[in-house]
């Protein structure tokens, strides 16, 4: 009988060398801990955002001191229990180590546990001790289905070798509908190659199953994907239209595990975009499908969803609860990604309050849920929490150079920058401060072609004005930004930055202070208190009222331009005719050049802008001036 089949208890003299063990060595216990009863070293080193190389002195002491050993041609802890008690006491190092580059803790009190998401130990099951890590996505088929059916970050990039054949195993075992003769191994592998490697590949193949399928099961999830993939490219329009084409197929025809997934899929899209009331529609329809079909992991992934949407809309403590709940569903059911989602959005919202050592854990606890489901499904809004909480506190370059080392893909890919309304405006802030101006252009440049090529939607236009507005210092910009934000967050740091660079110029004290108060009345509104610590700080460097404003009305915001002699006007500024007195004089002159004929990229060339801070101003030239089109407008200046 081999060895490691032998049960084996820790006796007294393996404790106290676990004990004795060097950091490094108990460091690397603890992240194999996380992994499973048995790993390999390349999954350890993976945890830990290091090399292989560098932990074998490590792995060497842990072997003699009896801790791990080798099974085939892997490692395995000599004792689960030894194992689940490392688990369990996972160290502030550990953490740390997982968090490099992150802040010292800030209280030496252990960081609060949010309530739903404590370490579960749990007894291994019979064939945790052979299972492979890569395979552990075979237990649970439901979560697996629901990870690659709803919206995915990375669509393209092809699956490992032992989720695909835990898919292959999902989609064969998944009972037909009643009434419905089963697809058997053809619709299997089908719908296993819309998951293979390429993007065109899988688009041609979606493409085509959507046009000689019918209303068929794998036309259904051929839809998806391609809802997915266009979504992934910063196609919004097409990935919205082929959601809604996957809801118009027939739904009997999916499995039943499968049918909360459509309607979920398109709510979160529209949640990312900010149209609340559309994806509460489809949310609602969700829900009510996961209840209706006893759905555990749908009622799990819909509940994180309903607190993404609640968290966008500021009504944060409703969010919480949700998100709490959702996570706590998740982990009953090992629905890992989900629970990690769920926990990735909880650090977001700790961190907001100003609690980085508790964000920290949450993002710990993803990582470890993450760990749990492995292969090609690590998802975009993971590391865009992780990088948001690893960085806070560091200073600019340091956080830069993490950025570019660890988590390259946030400055590429079009579905982070969906990810968070003020995303794009939060990496620009940073580049800039670490002396990073051409990566904070390139980041520019990527959120205003997203916006370019998916005109009409006011978020994404939002957006892309806070990066300008950052970039270049441009107050209209930002103006507009914090003006056209729906989700309150983005649009309480977009008036921030507004006031805070007035603040540095010395120009214009009571604008600034009047941006900062809509700032600050914002983050209150949304319970973001480190925000709100940092622009009563302004406020009091500004003269204003600071902390001593908390009860006081904040007046609505108003256009930038607008100053003591009424709206719309300068001081100094020359009289004329209608249109001249009227407006402020960069609406002048972008009026003079529309009317000219040139189109708003032409005339953002000309001045200076972004197109998106053109097309502001044109409306707000529309609204003064009472005039509807471009013909009108040249007849009203000549």
């Amino acid at each position: 009988m081999p060895d490691y089949l032998i049960p084996y208890e820790p006796p007294l003299d393996v404790l106290l060398e676990l004990a004795e063990l060097s950091e490094p060595a108990l460091e690397f216990a603890q992240a194999a801990a996380l992994v499973g009863e048995a790993f390999t070293l390349q999954e350890v080193a993976r945890v830990q955002s290091v090399t292989a190389l560098s932990m074998l002195s490590a792995l060497e002491e842990t072997i003699a001191a009896g801790v791990i050993g080798f099974r085939g041609k892997g490692l395995a802890f000599r004792s689960p229990g030894l194992r689940r008690k490392l688990n369990t006491r996972i160290s502030a190092p550990v953490r740390q180590a997982l968090l490099r580059g992150a802040p010292p803790h800030r209280s030496a009190e252990p960081a609060a546990v949010a309530p739903g998401t404590e370490a579960r130990p749990k007894p291994p099951a019979a064939t945790e001790r052979s299972l492979p890590m890569g395979r552990m996505a075979e237990q649970a088929p439901e979560s697996l289905m629901s990870a690659l059916l709803l919206c995915r970050e990375n669509p393209g990039r092809p699956l490992d070798p032992h989720t695909e054949v835990a898919l292959s195993r999902a989609l064969t075992q998944a009972p037909a509908p009643v009434g419905r003769a089963a697809g058997g191994d053809t619709d299997a592998a089908r719908i296993l190659a819309l998951f293979g490697p390429g993007e065109t590949e899988q688009r041609d193949r979606a493409r085509a199953i959507v046009a000689t399928r019918g209303r068929s099961a794998v036309s259904v999830v051929a839809a998806m994907v391609l809802a997915n993939l266009d979504w992934a490219a910063g196609r919004i329009d097409q990935a919205l239209e082929w959601g809604h084409e996957a809801l118009r197929m027939d739904q009997d025809a999916l499995p039943v595990a499968w049918r909360p997934y459509p309607p979920h899929t398109l709510a979160v899209m529209l949640i990312h975009l900010g149209r609340f009331t559309e994806g509460e529609v489809h949310l609602a329809r969700t829900r009510e499908l996961a209840e209706r079909l006893d759905h555990p992991w749908a009622l799990a992934e819909s509940s994180i969803a309903r607190g993404q949407l609640l968290m966008g809309t500021g009504r944060t403590e409703k969010a919480e609860a949700e998100i709490r709940a959702g996570v706590a569903r998740a982990q009953r059911v090992d629905a890992h990604l989900a629970a990690a989602h769920g926990l990735s959005l909880l650090s977001l919202m700790t961190l907001a309050q100003g609690h980085w050592s508790e964000a920290a854990d949450q993002i710990w606890r993803a990582r470890s849920e993450i760990v749990a489901q492995p292969g090609a499904l690590r998802p975009a809004r993971h590391d865009w929490a992780d990088f948001r909480v690893t960085t806070a506190g560091m200073d600019a370059a340091g956080a830069v150079g993490l950025l570019v080392k660890r988590f390259p893909d946030l400055l590429t890919k079009a579905s982070v920058f969906l990810l968070d309304a003020g995303g794009a405006a939060h990496l620009v802030r940073l580049c800039r401060a670490a002396g990073e101006k051409t990566l904070a252009a390139a980041v520019t440049r990527r959120a205003a072609r997203l916006a370019d090529q998916n005109a009409g939607h006011q978020g994404l236009a939002a957006a892309a004005g806070h990066a300008w507005g950052l970039l270049h210092q441009d107050a209209d910009a930002l103006e507009y930004a914090a003006l056209q934000h729906s989700v309150p967050w983005a649009a309480a740091a977009a008036s921030e930055d507004l006031g805070t660079m007035l603040l540095e110029r010395r120009e214009d004290g009571l604008a600034a202070r009047r941006h900062l108060r809509t700032a600050l009345e914002g983050y209150r509104a949304i319970g973001a208190l480190a925000s709100v610590t940092q622009v009563e700080s302004l406020l009091r460097k500004a003269g204003g009222d600071g902390p001593r404003g908390a009860g006081k009305a904040v007046p609505a915001p108003v256009p930038a331009s607008a100053t003591a002699t009424g709206p719309g006007r300068r001081p100094g500024r020359p009289s004329g005719s209608r249109p001249r007195s009227e407006l402020t004089e960069i609406e002048y002159g972008i009026a003079r050049l529309v009317a000219e004929g040139l189109t708003n990229q032409q005339v953002a060339n000309r001045v200076s802008r972004s197109p998106h801070t053109v097309n502001y101003h044109l409306r707000q030239i529309y609204r003064k001036l009472d005039v509807d089109s471009r013909v009108k407008l040249a007849r009203v200046l000549h």
